[in-house]
């Protein structure tokens, strides 16, 4: 069985897209996959995202920034939908896929640099409060197969 797979992008995958990879797999319980990407990734995760997804109790090993083209590779996993949740991105190139995904924009304000851990506790709020209501009112276009997980 192929399972859906949701793709999150943000401009430097270091706190949005992580912390919604993160919530949507704890959540859905293996009923899909979810990943995230960015369009120049960071050299790694920021610490406040890490911190604010412990404090949540959600779990944040392994979690590394990656490229968006990573997921144009035959090799990758083919979104079904895919999530952009920063305007940054808008008039960028994508890869080219194979099967085109789902297009959502989530567009969610990016901490400021100097931001402190509330802010990045209100943003991790913010990403799912955004994925609850796609689950709830079906946006994903699964969401069915994933409330019986749920």
């Amino acid at each position: 069985m192929v399972l859906p797979t949701v793709l999150f992008v943000c401009s430097g995958n270091a706190c949005a897209s992580p912390m919604a990879e993160t919530y949507l797999n704890t959540i859905a319980g293996g009923a899909l996959r979810a990943f995230s990407a960015g369009i120049e990734p960071a050299r790694r995760v920021d610490g406040r995202t890490l911190r604010a997804l412990a404090a949540a109790g959600l779990p944040a090993d392994g979690l590394a920034p990656k490229a968006l083209e990573v997921f144009a590779m035959p090799q990758a996993p083919a979104p079904d939908v895919l999530v952009v949740l920063s305007a940054a991105i808008l008039g960028r190139t994508e890869p080219l896929w194979q099967r085109p995904p789902r297009r959502l924009s989530w567009f969610l304000p990016e901490p400021r640099a100097d931001a402190g851990p509330g802010e990045f506790a209100r943003l991790l709020e913010a990403v799912i409060g955004r994925i609850d209501r796609a689950l709830e009112d079906g946006t994903f276009g699964f969401a069915r197969a994933l409330r019986r997980a749920v």
